[in-house]
């Protein structure tokens, strides 16, 4: 099988495309698109940034394990995916902490029927973000997240920006992963901040062309949709409803009748209140720190041609122990899946 790059230039670096197979796949009505942290996948060479249980050197981590690491993940991916799917794991599936353009391709492979592979060339964090994908990719950027003045040292993620072509035309998925809470919830919080205003500021963007243009944004997030609420209002979250107006935040609202095409600030769907379930849990606390969000294009009662459908993140039983807690990787027993859930949306395009 022959392998083409494609660099596409973008904000802050080269951009790559990987296209495993470039056939068109025949468009069907349902889109089914996965956001799922892998936990820590990858490879089994040693770049230099390894954490110590995933060293080749050290006789920690080796081909098997890796093998075994790809096959665990897959059938978690494969149980996950609603039966109204495709019937072969989700067409869109976004992924966080995957080391590199070689750890998506092999996945990818693992789960069959996965020609399109988008990731940054050239993360400097050791694990990044990637869309693998079975409907075309015909565009796509990379954009990197400027550290705050005075944030906590850390290595900014690029996000991802993926343009597909479907039966019911374009859609805009973003992959993003934000700065996690270690150093202190409010003390990383202008780092969250940052990465989801530059969400908001691409989204707004794409809506000044296409205000009925389908933007799906994918990722950890690592906050909860309510987390202004949890912190008591003490301080602005990257996450923040629609009464907040203007600020470094991206707003999100539970009411699809606020996401109206066309108005200045960007409003994107945050389907959690209306779905049980968590895709996280700290402490034995469930949490919803990964997220799903949608533009205005894809409610029902809007003129865009595809429509959103349903929400879940209701595991498969055989990736959470009998409490309900994920069951993690474990390389020493070289058991487990990740220690977040998958979750996932399905679009439908109109008749």
């Amino acid at each position: 099988m022959r392998i083409s790059l494609f660099l596409v230039s973008c904000t802050a670096t080269l951009f790559l495309v990987a296209c495993l197979a470039c056939e068109v796949p025949e468009g069907g009505q349902d889109i089914l698109i996965m956001s799922y942290n892998l936990q820590t996948l990858f490879d089994p060479v040693d770049q230099g940034g390894e954490y110590e249980e995933f060293r080749v050197s050290t006789g920690s981590w080796n081909d098997s394990l890796y093998e075994a690491r790809l096959k665990a993940l897959s059938t978690s991916i494969h149980g996950a995916s609603f039966p109204a799917g495709s019937g072969a794991g989700p067409d869109v599936l976004v992924v966080q902490e995957a080391e590199n353009t070689r750890v998506l391709r092999d996945l990818a492979a693992s789960l069959g029927g996965y020609p399109y592979i988008v990731a940054a060339e050239e993360e400097e964090s050791t694990l990044g973000c990637g869309i693998i994908s079975r409907l075309p990719v015909v565009g796509s950027k990379a954009h990197r997240v400027r550290k705050p003045d005075g944030a906590p040292a850390s290595v900014p993620r690029f996000i991802l920006e993926a343009e597909l072509e479907t039966a019911h035309g374009r859609l805009i998925v973003m992959a993003t992963h934000l700065k996690s809470k270690l150093g202190g919830a409010m003390e990383t919080e202008p780092e969250r901040q940052a990465a989801a205003a530059l969400v908001g500021a691409l989204v707004a963007r794409r809506l000044a062309g296409n205000p009925d243009l389908a933007i799906v944004v994918a990722g950890d997030f690592n906050e909860n949709p309510d987390e202004f609420e949890r912190v008591d209002g003490a301080y602005p979250t990257a996450l923040m409803s629609p009464d907040a107006g203007v600020g470094p935040w991206l707003l999100i609202s539970n009411d699809m009748e606020d996401l109206q095409p066309g108005s200045e600030l960007p409003i994107l769907y945050c389907p959690w209140t209306d779905s049980g379930g968590y895709s996280y849990r700290f402490q034995g606390e469930k949490e919803r720190i990964d997220q799903i969000l949608m533009s205005s294009g894809l409610a029902p009662g809007g003129s865009g041609r595809l429509v959103f459908m349903s929400f879940s993140a209701e595991p498969p039983e055989f990736i959470v122990s009998d409490s309900g807690q994920p069951l993690e990787w474990d390389t020493w027993s070289a058991s487990g899946y990740s220690d977040h859930l998958p979750i996932r949306v399905l679009l439908t395009g109109k008749p």
